[in-house]
């Protein structure tokens, strides 16, 4: 074989040794996100979380919720801090990516049973950060610009198109279910999160000013308060019932 050949063969080794590192940088194409929503439940498939990613959204956001008792996180505005802006923050809290800055935000954080979401972290598919229903119908490409997802609603909103109703009985709710009640001299709704075990976490829903706060109480001591709209009890016609979030579901 002359020197030429040598040459040439030499030059295709390398070249074939070289292929599967350069397939191995290649960018990988991603697939676009479907935006189908199968159930026409209002959220898109790429939303809702299965398996077991439901009880660890549940988990952390219990915990995110149940942390707020114990000191208020500074990125936690104050013009936001009321019943409904505690189920947000906890909600796109239990969606963030938990790095060392993440955990830096709060002075307690109960640890929770279970690794954090896998399916995906915000900003959410196809919609970022406007996660919350307020209008119905099944999901359309438009709903964000359209302003029928978005980043902040109210309690009426949120159980209308956000979560399921699951039953009147607060024996069946379950870790990150959230317990609704109507306020009759307010004609308002109040929400508490469920945290398992018999407690539950809430904002008293007042401003900051008008001294609002987070409690952590047993169910036991809630039938004890001197509100009896505030009883979780089949019997108390204000007790609207235990919910879930739609992604759950």
């Amino acid at each position: 074989m002359n020197a030429a050949r040598v040459r040439v063969r030499l030059l295709w080794t390398a070249v074939l040794l070289a292929l599967p590192a350069l397939g191995a940088a290649l960018p990988v194409p991603v697939p676009p996100v479907s935006a189908m929503d199968r159930d026409h439940d209002g959220y898109p498939d790429a939303l809702e979380l299965v398996g077991a990613d439901r009880a660890r959204f549940a988990d952390w956001f219990a915990s995110v919720a149940e942390s707020q008792y114990y000191g208020m996180s500074a990125d936690w505005k104050p013009d936001t801090r009321d019943c409904s802006g505690l189920l947000r923050y906890a909600y796109f809290n239990a969606l963030a990516v938990h790095d060392a800055a993440w955990y830096r935000k709060f002075r307690y954080l109960p640890p929770p049973h279970t690794p954090p979401v896998r399916a995906y972290h915000l900003p959410a598919p196809l919609v970022r950060y406007s996660v919350f229903r307020v209008a119905p119908g099944e999901y359309r490409s438009d709903d964000v610009k359209m302003g029928r997802l978005v980043g902040r609603t109210t309690v009426q909103y949120l159980i209308r198109e956000s979560m399921v109703f699951v039953s009147r009985d607060p024996a069946r709710a379950r870790r990150g279910d959230l317990l609704i009640f109507l306020r009759p001299a307010l004609a308002s709704y109040h929400s508490m999160v469920y945290l398992g075990g018999g407690l539950v976490v809430y904002h008293t829903g007042a401003s900051v000013a008008e001294g609002g706060e987070v409690r952590l109480v047993t169910l036991a001591t809630l039938m004890r308060h001197p509100d009896a709209a505030f009883h979780p009890a089949l019997s108390n016609p204000n007790f609207v019932g235990v919910y879930r979030w739609k992604i759950l579901e």
